[in-house]
């Protein structure tokens, strides 16, 4: 049975992180901030690893510097996502990939 979370360890305390209600992920200079809708959450551990235990067909990394769920985009621009108020840059090559990776989503969360 696959679970629809993991668990972050964060600082002294581990989090439990739910997929659908993670929004996307901002690469700092020392740790990672998760955000959620109301809140956000920081960690020391890489991208690398938070990216093997989320969902290839719900998250992608668009940016050097951000992985998005495709569940919580509100727009998709020429050169960047928004989610919510939020605009997030997404490379040329991230772009056509973003686009048919929506378009299955869109097509498979019905």
């Amino acid at each position: 049975m696959q679970n629809d979370y993991f668990i972050l360890r964060c600082g002294d305390r581990h989090e439990k992180i739910r997929y659908d209600e993670l929004q996307y992920l901002e690469v700092m200079n020392d740790h990672i901030l998760l955000h959620m809708k109301g809140y956000h959450l920081a960690t020391l551990e890489t991208l690398d690893w938070i990216m093997s235990r989320l969902p290839l067909t719900t998250f992608q990394r668009v940016h050097q510097w951000f992985v998005v769920s495709y569940r919580h985009i509100t727009q998709l621009g020429e050169d960047h996502v928004m989610i919510g108020s939020v605009k997030i840059p997404v490379t040329r090559q991230a772009l056509l990939a973003l686009a048919a990776g929506m378009a299955g989503y869109s097509a498979d969360s019905r």
